[in-house]
């Protein structure tokens, strides 16, 4: 299992606490320990594979679905809440091209909340061949920061990875027309490995 380097900066000062404490013999070198530990785990970063048809698009993040809505001008919008148990290492759904990457200011609202929709966060748009895909995260109550590891214009492989988002917070995708969600809310998706849409072959074939 990789600890990703960006855990380094809570990491380091965490085990160098737990060596003081546990030097000094103190009972504290248990509950210093066991933060070091959660921090480790926070910032894992397994490997991912899937198998899944071309044609499919794979979820961003990991966590629960909280909705999937169709919006008024034909794109349906999936929303997933991360708690900071899971994996926050964020991936490509989807084959394509990173054409836009803007970072945004908000607050930080609770992320299972509606109003995380104004939170602090990084929008990105992937040009595939059946349109474009938007996967936007959101920091959160406790995550306060989204580090985007890709830079537009790049090409990217389906389940790539393109970000972490420090400490639990929520991701957003929005699907074209050409694709119809496979999924439902309170569903629990891994990224980079859970399916999440396919072609609509109906509206392809209009």
């Amino acid at each position: 299992m990789t600890i990703r380097s960006d855990s380094l900066p809570f990491l380091l000062p965490a085990a160098i606490v737990t060596a003081l404490l546990a030097a000094t013999g103190s009972y504290l070198a248990f509950a210093a320990g066991a933060l070091t530990l959660a921090i480790a785990a926070f910032f894992r970063d397994p490997e991912r594979i899937s198998n899944s048809p071309d044609g499919v698009l794979l979820s961003p993040a990991d966590g629960r679905v909280l909705s999937i809505k169709q919006t008024d001008d034909g794109f349906t919008r999936i929303t997933i809440f991360l708690s900071v148990f899971n994996v926050h290492v964020a991936r490509s759904p989807a084959a394509g091209t990173l054409t836009r990457s803007v970072a945004k200011g908000g607050g930080f609202a609770a992320a299972f909340s509606d109003r995380a929709d104004k939170n602090a966060r990084v929008e990105m748009d992937i040009l595939t061949s059946h349109g474009s895909v938007g996967v936007t995260l959101f920091a959160g109550l406790v995550a306060r920061r989204v580090l985007p590891w890709v830079t537009a214009p790049i090409a990217l492989r389906r389940g790539q990875r393109i970000a972490i988002i420090r400490f639990g917070s929520r991701a957003r995708i929005v699907l074209p027309s050409a694709y119809v969600a496979t999924l439902q809310e309170g569903d629990s998706v891994r990224a980079g490995a859970t399916p999440i849409a396919r072609l609509n072959v109906e509206q392809l074939e209009r």
